[in-house]
Parts: structure tokens; sequence; C-alpha cells
């Protein structure tokens, strides 16, 4: 279980120095330019940002604030997405810090969030259907998956229930490369959006539910096509005491197969002009840059162009953090924004490596009309498989 001691939390929080530069500072050697996409995308309040969502995290743990959800409000309109902690002058992390609130405080009164965690706990996913339908994609793919393997691919819910042709992509690219895997009967989730908004209590059991599953599977190695999955089973599990085997995310699996050669490629066209957005559980949170990108110049006639912010200082799509759930009209004017910094570069497709990223991005391009294409880096390759 995550042990959190609030006294060492309260200081860490007071080493805020209400410098300001987690609103809009601008570090053009960076590629800083409005460091707070919440701050840029709604009222512009001090509480639409870190430093004053730390202020109000004090109030209501000392007792300043009465313990309301309108009180809590700000402390939830925040993806966690971690760029106030790239740019933190103060020796803390902002965005760790937060999650812990979040935990300390979950005798607040939070329905949206309260609901997710009840329908995860009752039905192994967010989204309060039948589990098993996270295996539908298997019967389209041409080819037997078993369900149990050393190499076992991850699904998760957004891919397995809400964007399918992720999964089928992966598994496409995987069976060309010659990889043998397995897809779980019944997959429970990961638990990552528990994790995020402070039920950690079920957070907790879910976790110890998963690691059983696949204690039981076999596995050696796990892929994952989630950077919200990756981030949890990863760098979360551990915390919470719990084990697991390896655990990659697709792209850097992909990547070394891409690197020798081991899939007969084709053109997508000529100068197909392709941008990548970094997921931030699968960026800031776990490192992963160059593999995503590295994907996508290995397909024949795709040119790959930055956005201003990438990498590192890369903007929020607005999904994360339990945002999409709690503010969905904050949540999709941030995936808006994101589309409009690739159409300043004229890019024709968004490529992500997340299916929540994916999902709020098109999101984003629908609210402002736009005809950019919004795809997952795995569905790029596989449409360029000979």
């Amino acid at each position: 279980m995550i042990e959190i001691d609030l006294d060492e939390l309260v200081e860490n929080l007071m080493q805020c120095r209400r410098c300001g530069i987690c609103r809009n500072a601008v570090y053009e050697d960076r590629g800083f330019d409005g460091v707070c996409p919440v701050w840029r995308n709604s009222s512009g309040f001090e509480t639409s940002f870190m430093r004053g969502r730390i202020q109000v995290a004090l109030a209501l743990l000392d007792g300043t604030l009465e313990k309301t959800p309108e009180n809590a409000e700000s402390l939830f309109t925040c993806t966690l997405c971690g760029n106030c902690t790239e740019i933190c002058a103060a020796e803390f992390d902002p965005t760790e810090c937060l999650e812990k609130v979040r935990a300390v405080l979950n005798d607040i009164p939070n329905d949206v969030h309260d609901t997710i965690a009840e329908k995860i706990m009752k039905y192994d996913n967010p989204y309060e259907e039948d589990n098993k339908i996270k295996r539908n994609w298997v019967k389209e793919v041409g080819f037997d998956v078993p369900t149990t393997g050393e190499v076992l691919y991850y699904t998760g819910c957004t891919a397995g229930m809400r964007l399918p042709n992720i999964a089928k992509s992966t598994a496409k690219i995987l069976k060309a490369a010659g990889i043998d895997f397995a897809v779980l009967e019944e997959e429970p989730c990961c638990g990552s959006v528990m994790l995020r908004t402070g039920r950690v209590e079920d957070a907790q059991k879910n976790a110890e539910k998963f690691v059983e599953v696949i204690k039981n599977s076999g596995a050696k190695k796990i892929l994952v096509t989630c950077a919200g999955c990756l981030k949890t089973l990863r760098n979360d599990y551990p915390k919470l005491g719990l084990e697991l085997p390896e655990i990659l995310h697709i792209t850097e699996a992909l990547q070394e197969i891409v690197q020798g050669k081991k899939l007969k490629l084709k053109p997508l066209g000529k100068g197909v002009k392709v941008t990548y957005h970094d997921p931030c559980h699968l960026s800031r949170a776990a490192g992963v840059y160059d593999d995503p990108r590295e994907i996508i110049r290995s397909i024949p006639g795709v040119e790959l162009v930055e956005m201003e912010t990438n990498r590192n200082t890369a903007m929020c799509c607005g999904a994360g953090g339990g945002l999409r759930s709690y503010d969905a009209e904050l949540s999709k004017r941030m995936a808006a924004d994101r589309v409009k910094s690739a159409m300043e570069i004229d890019a024709e497709i968004i490529a992500t490596a997340c299916p929540f990223c994916e999902n709020n991005l098109e999101a984003g391009a629908k609210q402002i009309e736009s005809k950019i294409r919004v795809v997952d880096v795995v569905d790029l390759l596989a449409e360029s498989l000979k």
C-alpha cells in the first residue's frame, strides 16, 4: 500500500515559492510558451494552475477551507501532465504532490471519480460494459491468438473497448514480425484512473487482483499500447509493493524490430507530413521519446515534423489525470489547442502512442472542425506493411 507521510507532504507543498513560473513561463531555449495548458484554456483564475492549487490544497489540509466538493474542485481540474514539474525552480515535484493530496483528501465526495472507481471494481473497466468484449477484436485479425503465453499483449480498456483498431494493428505488426503473443481471456483494468484520482485503497485491491491474473497467465513480458497503463504497471505497482514481469510500451518493443528491418514496409505516400504528440505518461513519466519517432521515420514517404512544444516540453492533450471525465469541455479545449499546434506546422497527420490521447485529440479536432487525421503510431506502421 502507498504510505503517505502527511507532514512530509505539507512540507513539500510549502516549497512552492509562488513565483508563478508554472503559469505562463516562456523559455524559448526549452520550447515553453505557456506551460500550463489548463490555465491557457480556462478562466485564468489563480486556481487554474499549480501555484493556486497548492494554496487550496494547504488550506484544505489544515482546515482553513471546509472539505467540500466545491472547495476541492481545483484539485481535479488538472491532468497531472508534469509540465509544471519540468519547469519548477523549487526542490519538489508538484505533480506528484497533487496526486498525493487527492489521495489524502479522498474523503471529500467526488461523484464523477467515485462512480468510475465503482465501475472498475464491479466491471473490470470504467465503461460499465461486459468485460469480455475487450477481446472481441481478436476475431477480426484473421489468425488465432492464444490466451496464455510468455509474451502477453495487454490491450487495456480504451483500446479494447473504444479504439479496437489500435489492438488489431498491434496484433498485425507482431504477427508480421514473427513474435508469438497472447491476449488474456478477460483482462482486469490496470487501475490507472483510480490512482490518479486518489482512490488508492480501491486501486490497491484492483492491482492485487491484476498481479494474480498475470501470475496465473505465465507471462514473462507484458506489452502495452496505453501510456497510462505503462506508467501504472511500471511505475506505480512497485510502490504498491507488487511485482510484475518486464513491462514495455509497444513502441519500445517495435523500435528494435524496425531498426533491424524485420518488417517489409511500403510507402504511405510522398512527403506525408506527420507530427508526433508525446503522451505525458509515456514521455515525461517514462522517458520514452525517441522510439515512437524512429518508428514514424522508418515509414517510407513520411516526413516527421515537430510541433513548437515537443518531447519533455510537449503540451498535454487534456485527457489524463481524470480531467476528461471530470470536465469534458475543458479537456476538449485543451485537445483543440494541441491540434492547432499541429495545424500551424501544416501537419496532415497527428500520430500519438496512447488511445486516451488519440480519443481526445480527435474530439479536439472535431471541436474546431479540423480535417487533420489523428492516429496511433501502430496504426500508421500497420498501414505501411506490405
